[in-house]
């Protein structure tokens, strides 16, 4: 796969946008969501995601083959550490496995985040010289996320057989429930992409907040450790019922819905819905920040 290089970029962009004349006025702060815009250059947002897939591994040794070397690699040591080190309860299931069946949809929805946080930071020469729908850097880094996150669930349907538990139809349902935890991940990036802009410390602190995020969801261990005074509040973290569905997709899991789950996905929409209003109104100005 060939990555466009910078001048044939500048001109698609250019030919995708001569058509309209589209004026950006530094006072305007009013929420502006481009919608129409967006669909007219979805040949754009194509190709922004394949720029994104061609480079992302680009200048490593083993290329692609970090899509599969780096989980595995994570899945080794947190099986090493917490499943025969500390033995971490895993309600009965083998860890191996059961972890896996959390870290796949956390995997996607941490790097959603780090990515459509960073899309505006990461590409301030390209959108400080042509006009274009910011949102489609948004769609084009959680689409890469999503191909990565894809990858990640093939291995754990392997892994998942190698111990005996083989796809049954419910496994049909995981993409969906892949397309909510990137718009979850979309939801909390949309937040902090106009701010990583002006602060780039935000990068690294956002890192270590979704490590702790981690450990506040019942990936390395079951969620039958919280303390039952505590799991209603609990329950409202979205990732928790993306893990625990995970886990009834592929294991056959116990899944116990409560009221706690509306009330959770009611928090992914606010947080989405806002988070676009608060991310057209800032890169209205992101340019005027170098």
């Amino acid at each position: 796969m060939l990555e466009p290089t910078s001048t044939s970029l500048q001109q698609t962009l250019i030919d995708t946008t001569d058509a309209n004349v589209i004026v950006i006025e530094a006072s305007r702060v009013a929420p502006r969501i481009p919608f129409a815009e967006i669909y007219r250059q979805r040949e754009l947002l194509g190709l922004f995601i394949r720029r994104q897939l061609a480079t992302r591994y680009r200048q490593m040794a083993l290329g692609i083959a970090w899509m599969l070397l780096e989980p595995l690699a994570q899945l080794l040591l947190i099986s090493v550490v917490f499943g025969m080190l500390l033995r971490v309860e895993s309600n009965g299931y083998p860890y191996t496995v059961y972890a896996f069946a959390g870290l796949t949809p956390w995997w996607l929805f941490s790097r959603t985040v780090l990515a459509v946080a960073g899309c505006l930071q990461d590409n301030l020469p390209l959108i400080s010289k042509v006009y274009f729908p910011r949102l489609l850097l948004v769609l084009a880094a959680a689409a890469r996320e999503y191909v990565d996150g894809l990858v990640a669930f093939v291995l754990l349907l392997i892994t998942a057989a190698s111990f005996g538990f083989l796809p049954s139809v419910k496994l049909l349902l995981a993409p969906l429930v892949m397309v909510l935890v990137s718009l979850t991940g979309v939801s909390i990036g949309l937040w902090f992409a106009a701010v990583m802009v002006r602060f780039r410390d935000v990068r690294p602190a956002l890192g270590v907040a979704l490590q702790a995020g981690m450990y506040a969801t019942p990936i390395l261990y079951a969620a039958t450790l919280v303390p039952p005074t505590l799991r209603e509040f609990y329950q409202l973290n979205p990732m928790l019922w993306a893990v625990e569905i995970f886990r009834w997709l592929l294991l056959d899991a116990p899944l116990v819905l409560t009221r706690s789950l509306p009330l959770a996905l009611a928090l992914v929409a606010v947080t989405l819905i806002s988070g676009l209003l608060v991310f057209s109104t800032q890169e209205q100005v992101t340019v005027d920040v170098q």
